[in-house]
């Protein structure tokens, strides 16, 4: 049976999380705006636009059709 993965997650436009509603490496995303935010060592938020990425690329698949591992360890 696949597990669910839930990221925290807005869709409010422009909302972006603070350093400190983040654990390091954690991922948010925004998905009115297709944004993907980590925080890094440096308690920095990090972001990349999904959205312009897969735009931009020349993907041979729809975004739907993204399938996604976890392992259940640490590096």
């Amino acid at each position: 049976m696949a597990n669910i993965v839930k990221l925290k997650r807005s869709g409010n436009a422009n909302a972006a999380p603070v350093a400190n509603s983040l654990e390091h490496g954690e991922l948010a995303i925004n998905y009115a705006d297709g944004i993907l935010f980590y925080k890094d060592a440096s308690n920095t938020v990090i972001s990349f636009n999904i959205t312009d990425a897969i735009a931009n690329s020349n993907l041979d698949t729809d975004v739907a059709d993204l399938e996604v591992s976890v392992a259940m360890q640490t590096f």
